[in-house]
């Protein structure tokens, strides 16, 4: 029995081998594919396994376009920031027309991580720190306007009376 990494960096299993066998055959798994024997601590690629790639044989890889680079058989996802919380707050708090705009952003980075569109992420996340940003600063110049004119206005109305 084993253990792999799938494509999408988790571990499965336990497999059995005729398992293995078959995904291998079907493409689902290559020599670079990650495993773990039963009782095992290491991850190895399969390749290293005798019963899956005699030494006599080299591995069978899938055909790639020449120009393509050897993919991993998995990738490690690196985290990038959603900001969803900021620009909840700088809706509710700030500027409400910029913190719209930064909500949807912030959206947009899990469903593109989800899709595997890395730079669209990153490039999400950017927009919604950014729009974050200008909610927070348009809020405080809009408090810091307000503040004097209201005073100016009662001022004024006191003196009416």
């Amino acid at each position: 029995m084993f253990k792999i990494i799938g494509g999408d960096g988790r571990p499965y299993g336990p497999v059995s081998a005729d398992q293995i066998r078959q995904w291998i055959a079907e493409g689902r798994a290559n020599a670079q594919t990650l495993a773990q024997a039963e009782g095992s601590v290491e991850w190895k690629p399969l390749g290293q396994y005798p019963e899956f790639f005699p030494a006599g044989t080299p591995p069978v890889m899938p055909s790639a376009p020449p120009s393509a680079s050897p993919t991993p058989a998995f990738q490690l996802q690196q985290h990038v920031p959603s900001y969803l919380v900021p620009a909840i707050f700088s809706t509710i708090c700030c500027c409400l027309p910029v913190g719209i705009v930064a909500i949807i952003f912030a959206a947009q980075v899990n469903t593109r991580l989800q899709a595997g569109d890395m730079p669209g992420a990153l490039e999400a996340s950017r927009k919604a720190q950014t729009w974050f940003w200008v909610a927070v600063v348009l809020g405080l110049l809009s408090t810091l306007l307000c503040v004097p004119l209201m005073r100016f206005h009662m001022f004024r109305m006191h003196r009416v009376w």
